[in-house]
């Protein structure tokens, strides 16, 4: 589950970049001539684009994002490492709406996101088309490519990538998760796939950050196992969440097959918030707060109600030093291709 709950921030970070990289080139599904998702129908159900068969799905408030401690923090590290240039008039804090994210791996990375907001196609794709140049003439900076697929144009850097498909909604993810989508739009099968509690999590307007996930399908990888102990024996979650004080607060649900589980998940879950206690002192010394403000947990028979409170500005510390990281391992800021 911590994989996928990093997947989400990454992708988070992606929306903001407007970036990612490829896979191969392969073709997912035979697609059907004429019968194409029109533009209307795209953005009158951007849902609809998701896949279905998701692991997890996570709504977010890309302006409650902006908004909050670490909101410009994120922002400013993301348009730092933005491989396109100004020319493309881009602003998240401006014109990010929402996203709505959909993970269909446990292990590696399978994802599918879509963004609604303000974008300029054409503004969009001459900047990445000039990017896509700058980089592979060896410029110094974050690598960006262009492909084609679908009869649109897909830029991919570092793992993830993206394609305008309206000037209200634009497609991202692995190169994968996102031919699989295009595949769907140029075929007319964008439907609703996913399941009613996923998709209700997806439009929940009381949280500015809702999402859920279902393992019974995909068995969490050991790695996680072993070191989240509450994770095992886990079913489903489900979860909300907002960035008022402290900075980041959720609270959701966890579901396991017995009710012992579901107490030893509750258990396993308040001493891991006693661990992270212990390592204050030594986040001190580092110049980062104590991350978890409070979390606690109760086993209800099979399920498991909890609470977190995460300190926004320790947030914001942990992402400058993640920068700071990136930058010592020689992942260099973007060097920007000049405005044509």
């Amino acid at each position: 589950m911590s994989g996928l709950f990093s997947r989400a921030l990454a992708v988070a970070g992606v929306v903001l970049l407007l970036s990612g990289c490829a896979k191969k080139q392969d073709v997912i599904v035979e697609t059907g001539a004429g019968k194409e998702t029109s533009k209307g129908a795209i953005d009158a159900d951007p849902i609809a684009l998701l896949p279905g068969n998701a692991v997890g799905v996570l709504g977010l408030d890309a302006k409650a994002l902006s908004a909050s401690p670490f909101g410009a923090r994120l922002t400013a590290i993301a348009k730092a490492r933005s491989p396109l240039p100004e020319s493309a008039e881009f602003e998240p804090a401006r014109d990010l709406d929402r996203v709505y994210l959909g993970f269909y791996s446990m292990q590696g990375v399978d994802t599918v996101g879509i963004a609604v907001g303000r974008f300029k196609p054409d503004k969009i794709e001459q900047a990445g088309t000039s990017a896509a140049a700058t980089s592979a003439a060896g410029g110094a900076g974050t690598p960006i490519t262009k492909s084609e697929y679908a009869g649109r144009a897909v830029f991919t850097s570092r793992g993830m990538g993206f394609t305008v498909l309206t000037e209200r909604t634009l497609l991202l993810g692995d190169e994968t998760g996102i031919r699989r989508a295009l595949d769907r739009i140029q075929g007319g099968r964008t439907k609703r796939q996913l399941p009613k509690w996923m998709t209700d999590a997806l439009e929940s307007k009381t949280a500015p950050l809702a999402g859920g996930a279902d393992f019974t399908s995909q068995p969490l990888p050991a790695a996680a196992r072993e070191q989240l102990a509450f994770v095992d024996g886990l079913k489903t979650l489900a979860l909300v969440g907002n960035f008022a004080d402290p900075g980041l607060n959720l609270a959701g649900t966890l579901s396991y097959a017995e009710a012992d589980s579901a107490t030893r998940g509750a258990e396993n879950l308040k001493a891991l918030h006693s661990r992270l206690s212990t390592y204050g002192t030594v986040l001190a010394l580092l110049g980062i707060p104590q991350p978890v403000r409070s979390l606690d947990a109760k086993a209800e028979q099979t399920e498991v109600r909890f609470v977190v409170g995460v300190d926004g500005g320790a947030v914001a510390v942990l992402l400058e030093k993640a920068e700071a990281y990136l930058s010592a391992l020689g992942v260099a800021p973007a060097a920007r291709p000049s405005n044509p």
